[in-house]
């Protein structure tokens, strides 16, 4: 009987193997190459490697590659595993990687080192690396986003948003539009990028305001959390601001109390504010 386990699950890790690798193959084939070295190479050294000087040329060896990366880049991030390739990795990472007296080539197969998860993962990292250069991409990464592939993808995807969006402040009217999307998911992470710097407080400020009467919890601590960063510049805030601090929600009432002590000290002590 245990033959019979064993044999089935040789046969089953053998069809994953064979799928993750064709699916891996197929994005090495259009991949870039810089110095002999694919992207996909690159961007695993740029996100894993330990030694600091290898690290900083695969990030120059990235943006070297700039604006032809992308197509690849986005490729990998809609990747999504199986329904059985989704349940075994999770199983192999907690069972057998970390099994060190084993060999690396067999904790870390092939299939096991090109799941989904990695190469959004990788995806996000070769966005990041990119900035500026990848801000022509901002509406098709919320497109996936928005598809919500999985959770990984989504997640990745926000994190590659607002790593451009940081770096790129033009893109910042694109965020402003989808801060009042009917999609809650796309408003929190619309303004948790907005909440994220200074830029443009004529334009931010009034839209974040708006923001702290949002339905949804989260964007209104958000909101509240990011014009407490504009300081005085956003003053005009503060009559939307105080009602905030009697908010059924216990992190909307702390972000408004702090970001009221950081727009205006006397209004807020006037609120109430201690």
């Amino acid at each position: 009987m245990r033959k019979r386990v064993y044999i089935a699950l040789a046969v089953v890790l053998v069809i994953l193997a064979g799928v993750i690798t064709w699916q891996a193959l197929r994005l090495r084939e259009r991949e870039p190459v810089y110095q002999g070295k694919g992207l996909r190479t690159w961007l695993s050294e740029a996100r894993y490697e330990s030694n600091w000087e290898a690290r900083g040329r695969a990030e120059a060896a990235i943006r070297h590659i700039g604006t032809n990366a992308i197509p690849t880049l986005l490729e990998m991030l809609r990747q999504k595993d199986s329904p059985l390739a989704s349940k075994l990795v999770p199983w192999w990472g907690r069972h057998i990687a970390p099994m060190q007296p084993l060999p690396s080539f067999i904790r870390f197969p092939h299939w096991y080192r090109n799941n989904a998860q990695i190469q959004n993962s990788e995806a996000e990292r070769g966005f990041e690396i990119l900035g500026t250069n990848a801000q022509q991409t901002v509406t098709a990464l919320m497109e996936v986003y928005e598809q919500n592939i999985s959770h990984s993808t989504q997640d990745y995807a926000g994190g590659a948003l607002s790593a451009i969006a940081v770096a790129a402040p033009s893109t910042v009217p694109s965020f402003l539009r989808w801060a009042a999307s009917t999609n809650q998911s796309v408003r929190v992470l619309a303004v948790s990028v907005l909440s994220q710097g200074r830029h443009e407080p004529s334009l931010v400020v009034p839209a974040l305001s708006k923001c702290l009467s949002d339905t949804n919890h989260v964007v209104r601590t958000l909101a509240a959390q990011g014009l407490g960063w504009y300081g005085a510049e956003a003053r005009q805030a503060v009559p939307v601001l105080v009602p905030l601090l009697n908010d059924p929600y216990r992190f909307a009432r702390v972000a408004a109390t702090n970001a009221l002590k950081k727009i205006d000290p006397k209004a807020a002590a006037k609120a109430g504010v201690k």
